[in-house]
């Protein structure tokens, strides 16, 4: 039987694990080509995971890390929730991880960490079309499609999802 565990309390440990999880193959894999400075981005995430200025609900089975999502209140906007990243490793595919992290972030962002969060944001690329159709399949849809970062690395799909309370 295998054990799994979820969370979104993370120590400085906690926090590397998380962050190793978005470094080890997944089922999108950004290339720099991208998403420039992914790897920057990482070491920024990881400290502010740490610090608690981005939040990670991360799930393990056993000891190890095997996805996360990352988000934090829009600096724009307090009442949206900008999900940073979605990350489920390989190996745990089609146990609806992602799924329980994503619906858990949902619920923990906006009844716990950022009460009275209308709306959730995520982008992704628009060639990540699995990503985007799982996205669909949870009630997001597509707001924009732009070149988000403006550096030159393709389109992005803009998702949002309204807050809807339990």
């Amino acid at each position: 039987m295998t054990n799994f565990r979820f969370t979104n309390e993370h120590s400085s440990a906690g926090a590397a694990d998380v962050i190793d999880v978005l470094r080890r193959p997944r089922l999108w894999i950004p290339t720099e080509h991208d998403y420039p400075n992914h790897d920057a981005w990482l070491d920024k995430t990881e400290a502010q995971i740490a610090s608690g200025a981005k939040r990670a609900m991360s799930g393990y089975m056993g000891n190890r890390a095997i996805g996360a999502v990352i988000y934090r209140q829009s600096p724009e906007d307090l009442d949206i929730v900008d999900i940073r990243n979605i990350s489920v490793s390989d190996d745990a595919r089609g146990r609806y991880v992602g799924s329980f992290l994503l619906r858990n972030a949902e619920l923990e962002a906006s009844q716990i960490d950022f009460p009275g969060t209308r709306e959730f944001v995520v982008d992704t690329k628009i060639a990540n079309t699995e990503m985007i159709e799982f996205l669909m399949s949870h009630g997001y849809s597509i707001k924009e499609i732009t070149d988000l970062y403006g550096l030159g690395a393709g389109l992005d799909a803009v998702m949002a999802k309204p807050v809807q309370l339990v």
